[in-house]
């Protein structure tokens, strides 16, 4: 049997969880941050070169 909401089920430990990590979100937070700039930057490269290379196959 395949569970669709989960989480509907478990919100009782799920609201328990939330308070306890609320420390840890400080520090996941300031990992994130340079994660999300390193593969905007990632992506922005990976399109322009498939862009250079579409350009330089087909044009």
């Amino acid at each position: 049997m395949i569970k669709l909401f989960p989480n509907l089920l478990y919100k009782k430990k799920d609201r328990n969880l939330s308070s306890s990590k609320s420390g840890l979100d400080k520090k996941d937070n300031n990992i994130s941050k340079p994660l999300i700039v390193s593969g905007f930057i990632i992506s922005l490269t990976s399109i322009f070169l498939l862009l250079f290379t579409i350009n330089n196959k087909f044009g």
